[in-house]
């Protein structure tokens, strides 16, 4: 009986230490089954890292890149030509590889503020504008286009480029001409003398038949700089072309907002629209010398041909406005006795002609 219990406590014994072995192994399993997954963790994390230049990481995948002109269409493109879409051409642009979902607005170069295109948007590049003529780029990065100043002087050192403004002189005199000018005034008064003494002549001075005629120039009306154009606007206009009245304003500094209201108030009446923008420059202008600037205006701007017809409407329009006041002049019947006199004297005149060359003739 004593042998049988010694043999059932070895045992007892026996499966202790098995149960102690088993718990010890499963210890060690779950401590290695930890480590592989933090060194399976490292190779991901490594994997991560090591994406191509032409790809980017996502959720531990590497996606291809799209290229420029284009953006992706799926989450995670592994195919750039199934899955990116191009940009739309002429208002979209995208000019480097990219995981974006959507391109980029092309830029608006807007001529009412200065600017002007140099190259039109593409799906690779955006818009590319510079500031127009006449106007340059402002020192704050070049956010905004100004207007190039206009030298009052009529003197430029510098003219205004698209980096900087125009540099104005001063006017100076021609000292080289100041010699001139005492000759020339006295050849000028003897010439004025001159013509004063043949337009004064008598028939008992120069004893002949002749009669003077004045030049049709003498008695041509001058246009007043000052005169009223008003009720002439539509008779001037009439003479131009649209293109050529919106010339005519942006010479004078009409800015492109009211150049645009002036001909949206009136589609479709083309006479309308010049007439508007004509007024829009008269306001600005004011009537005094307004005629003169209308016309030095347009032989500047080479549009010789319609300045001539402009200022022979304006001659003669002025010449009949004025015969009209003198119809209406209560001195009008002694202005006419003083023409029959004229008349009469110049009669006289003609007798003594007459006889001092028959006398001559005698003799």
């Amino acid at each position: 009986m004593a042998k049988v219990r010694d043999s059932g406590g070895a045992a007892w014994g026996l499966l202790a230490l098995l149960l102690m072995a088993v718990l010890i192994i499963e210890t060690q399993c779950k401590n290695d089954t930890e480590a592989l997954k933090t060194y399976n963790r490292r190779i991901i994390s490594r994997r991560e890292v090591n994406c191509n230049e032409d790809e980017y990481e996502l959720n531990t995948q590497c996606c291809k890149k799209c290229r420029s002109g284009s953006v992706k269409n799926v989450s995670c493109p592994t195919d750039i030509i199934k899955h990116c879409v191009p940009c739309e051409k002429g208002k979209e642009f995208m000019n480097h590889p990219n995981d974006l979902e959507k391109c980029r607005r092309c830029r608006l170069c807007d001529s009412k503020l200065g600017w002007e295109v140099v190259k039109n948007c593409t799906p690779e590049e955006n818009t590319q504008c510079a500031c127009a003529k006449n106007y340059f780029c402002s020192p704050e990065g070049c956010d905004n286009c100004i207007p190039c100043t206009i030298c009052e002087s009529g003197v430029i050192e510098k003219q205004c480029t698209s980096a900087s403004d125009t540099v104005c002189g001063t006017k100076e005199p021609a000292w080289w001409a100041i010699g001139l000018v005492v000759p020339v005034l006295i050849l000028a008064g003897a010439l004025i003398w001159c013509k004063k003494k043949q337009k004064g002549f008598t028939f008992n001075e120069y004893p002949s038949n002749t009669v003077y005629k004045p030049k049709p120039y003498e008695n041509a009306p001058l246009i007043d700089t000052d005169v009223d154009l008003s009720s002439h606007i539509p008779g001037i206009v009439a003479e131009m072309k649209l293109t050529e009245v919106k010339k005519f304003v942006r010479h004078h500094h009409i800015t492109e907002p009211a150049i645009d209201q002036s001909i949206q108030d009136c589609l479709g009446d083309v006479s309308e629209q010049k007439i508007r923008l004509f007024h829009v420059w008269y306001q600005s202008h004011g009537m005094k010398g307004a005629s003169g600037t209308l016309i030095s205006s347009l032989r500047e701007l080479k549009m010789c041909a319609i300045a001539d017809k402009i200022e022979q409407k304006l001659k003669a329009s002025i010449s009949t406005s004025q015969e009209g006041e003198q119809s209406y002049n209560p001195d009008t019947e002694q202005s006419k006795t003083c023409t029959q006199e004229g008349r009469n004297s110049c009669n006289d005149s003609a007798e003594l002609s007459k006889a001092y060359t028959g006398s001559l003739e005698e003799t």
